[in-house]
């Protein structure tokens, strides 16, 4: 005999998922269905690298795939086990109240022996276990399916395709409700109000920086066997030209498509989030000079397109 037993689920309706991957940090994530009225297309698409609907699984992390029973949490096998020694503990008093039951009937004429079974037992509830949904919640543009994540992930848990893109939109509604709330704030809470903004901003380098980072130890976890160790990444992505020698281990530039006048803005934006972050709000000496040649790099940049000639 072989007994099923249902996943226990979010809130939400999701299942609590574990990548089999050890080194997929943090391994956990949730799956829901597929969103109602989402209609799969009838073959993948070039952004898909499995196909939806499959009994596996795509680790958001890394993109290991495996049969959806290697993704099972053990902390939902440890429920599984409860669940099923609550209803055999249940069924042995039942039928042991039954025996009885069964002893007294026989014996019911008997003026020697007299066997009473007493009340039914009155049985414990059976185990519930409450999760909580995950952080990030996301839907998949792909194939629609519904999935949250703890941390920044790289592929959708159902079709594989590349989705962290939805990462950073989602961080950008994020900051715009922290403008817009920082707008809406009146006169006597301007203080207030900056420091809302102040989140914000960094806020956004926080995701730039993060996505950067996420993809960049992706590739180097996929690297052929024998390349070289990667070193420590720490901070490098807080800074544009260490960022842009990471990623030229890849042939890649991340600032490859911003013009001199926007990545003079980046750069800017990057030391604000220093003062913003660890100097609360007070411009030193490093922002200044940082601040003073950025704003004459854009200065040349203007003058530049005003006037080619200018070099």
């Amino acid at each position: 005999m072989q007994l099923g037993i249902p996943l226990p689920q979010t809130p939400d309706g999701r299942v609590y998922r574990y990548s089999p991957n050890e080194h997929a940090h943090p391994r956990h994530f949730v799956m829901g269905s597929r969103v109602e009225g989402f209609s799969l297309p009838e073959a993948m698409t070039p952004r898909m690298s499995h196909q939806p609907g499959v009994p596996e699984t795509v680790c958001p992390y890394s993109g290991v795939v495996a049969p959806d029973n290697d993704f099972t949490h053990p902390d939902d096998l440890a429920a599984a086990r409860k669940i099923v020694e609550h209803a055999a503990r249940a069924d042995m008093q039942e039928a042991i109240h039954g025996m009885f039951e069964d002893l007294g009937r026989k014996f019911s004429g008997s003026k020697s022996i007299k066997i009473k079974a007493g009340p039914r037992p009155v049985h414990k509830p059976v185990p519930r276990f409450v999760r909580s949904d995950l952080l990030r919640e996301l839907i998949c543009d792909e194939c629609g399916r519904d999935y949250g994540v703890f941390a920044i992930s790289l592929f959708c848990p159902d079709c594989g395709a590349p989705n962290i893109h939805l990462h950073f939109a989602r961080e950008v509604m994020l900051v715009r409700d922290q403008v817009k709330l920082a707008h809406g704030l009146g006169e006597d809470q301007s203080e207030l109000a900056y420091r809302l903004l102040g989140n914000a901003h960094e806020d956004v380098l926080t995701a730039f920086e993060a996505t950067l980072k996420t993809v960049y130890l992706h590739k180097v976890a996929i690297r052929p066997a024998g390349s070289p160790d990667a070193k420590t990444v720490g901070n490098a992505f807080q800074n544009i030209g260490r960022g842009q020698q990471r990623f030229a281990e890849f042939d890649f530039d991340p600032y490859a498509v911003l013009s001199p006048a926007a990545l003079a803005v980046l750069t800017l934006n990057i030391q604000k989030r220093h003062v913003i972050g660890h100097n609360l709000g007070v411009a030193d000496a490093a922002f200044a000079e940082h601040a003073a040649d950025s704003r004459a790099r854009r200065d040349r940049a203007a003058r530049r397109r005003r006037n080619p000639a200018i070099r």
